[in-house]
């Protein structure tokens, strides 16, 4: 008989792979009924233009977009993101994301520790104290797998992380390896956008191969996790 996930991290899990699998149905969607083919080649040909003319200004207008985004927890990371895929390709693309988001992570790692404190343990007491536990059980390991598999929701990590007894070099170091295999997924389904001339051409194998990478992260990530816990911990 099929059985229905109940613990309230595996249904997290479940709405993150939903929401890039139906963002990868609606990327299919919108090749064959978009009503205007036109559209998308002007604003590719727009982004890369800018690319071509700003390089330098373009990467860096990026770069701090991210690392703004993630210190004060806003959406908009994934199309910013997605451009940086887009206008850079994949090993500069992933580049651009991965220290964007861990240069932000890492402002609000230390803002919790030196500023909101207080703020922080008001709003996420509870949470504080098993991330405490898991931190002395697992150390740098237990915060590798929040990263590769959201357990805890990316904004809540980095200020919960700040009132650990972890450094700040640990918690980069970590989150940069973490959040590597996301940023290269964003990249390369970025660097298929480059290639697509028209609406059609957004349902292309490396696009969809990029959203599945992507749903698929979290689900895999538990698995490794399940298997080097007890290696990673301590006896």
């Amino acid at each position: 008989m099929l059985s229905l996930p109940t613990s309230p991290r595996t249904w997290r899990r479940l709405r993150h792979s939903l929401l890039l699998l139906g963002l990868a149905a609606a990327v299919v969607w919108a090749a064959g009924h978009g009503p205007d083919s036109t559209w998308w080649a002007q604003q590719r040909s727009s982004l890369l233009a800018l690319q071509a003319a700003h390089p330098w200004g373009l990467g860096l207008g990026l770069l701090a977009g991210m690392i703004l985004l993630s210190a004060l927890a806003l959406p908009g990371n994934a199309p910013l993101a997605l451009a940086a895929g887009l206008c850079f390709g994949v090993p500069l693309g992933a580049a651009i994301i991965v220290f964007g988001s861990t240069l932000g992570a890492s402002i609000a790692f230390l803002a919790a520790r030196w500023w909101w404190r207080d703020a922080v343990q008001r709003r996420w007491g509870p949470q504080l104290a098993g991330v405490q536990a898991a931190v002395a059980r697992d150390g740098a390991f237990y915060l590798f797998s929040l990263r590769v598999a959201p357990l805890i929701p990316y904004p809540v990590i980095n200020p919960l992380m700040g009132l650990t007894a972890m450094r700040l070099p640990t918690f980069f170091g970590v989150s940069l390896a973490g959040m590597l295999a996301g940023s290269l997924a964003y990249a390369w389904a970025g660097a298929a956008l480059a290639q697509a001339q028209a609406l059609p051409d957004l349902a292309s194998p490396g696009l969809l191969a990029g959203l599945l990478a992507l749903a698929g992260l979290p689900w895999a990530a538990r698995a490794v996790w399940r298997r080097c816990r007890p290696v990673a911990s301590p006896a």
